[in-house]
Formats: structure tokens, sequence, C-alpha cells
């Protein structure tokens, strides 16, 4: 191979290195959450149809270093919430991460079940 071909295939993978690189890290794991006013009193939970597995996310652009807003937890579970057609969500996983190399984007994203409430 000549040196310009060993130049443009260090260059290419120094290009994918960067562009696949990122960090996701688990941030808490939570029982039952919702960002909706519901009545638990005569309600159980373990009876309800459940959505399993429903990732609801709420992300933001960086340009240059300079944010273009911040992720919010709340964003994300009404994101979930809003995919399973429910009101509440339980054995919730929350993971926060992103990337970044001049332009990036960090998100905040959450895993759980969801059901629903109201109407019963």
């Amino acid at each position: 191979m000549n040196k310009n071909g060993e130049c443009l295939t260090i260059l290419a993978l120094c290009i994918i290195l960067i562009l696949t690189s990122g960090c996701m890290t688990r941030k808490a794991d939570l029982t039952i959450v919702s960002t909706r006013n519901v009545s638990l009193d005569k309600v159980d939970l373990d009876s309800l149809p459940q959505n399993k597995g429903i990732m609801g996310e709420d992300s933001k652009w960086i340009f240059f270093v300079i944010p273009a807003g911040r992720p919010h937890l709340e964003d994300a579970i009404d994101d979930a919430l809003n995919k399973g057609n429910g009101d509440v969500m339980v054995d919730v996983a929350v993971y926060r991460g992103g990337w970044w190399f001049l332009i990036g984007r960090e998100s905040i994203k959450v895993k759980g079940n969801v059901l629903k409430t109201r109407g019963l």
C-alpha cells in the first residue's frame, strides 16, 4: 500500500471512531413514575395490561460547545407515556448519554412498562 493509501485509511478510521464514539450511562431505576395526575387508590397495577419495553427520549443538539437546550426527564417520560398510550410507567430505567465532536447530541432516555389507569 502506498503512502497516500495508508494516510486515507488512518483518516477514515479516525473519522469512524469519532462518529461512533459516545457514552450512555444508567442513572436510576424507578418503581413507578408518571408526569400526569393519576389516582392509584383503587387500582391494582399488577392486574392492568402492560405495554412492555417502551422507550421514551428527550434530546438536544450541541453546536460548537453551545447547547441548544437541556434534555429533561419529564419530556422523556411524556414521550414514553404517549408511545405506550398510558399514564403510568413501572419498572423504569433512566439513562443519560450523548456524543460530541464539533456538533453533538445529549439525551435522556427512559425504558419501562406503560400502563393505562384511566377509563377503568
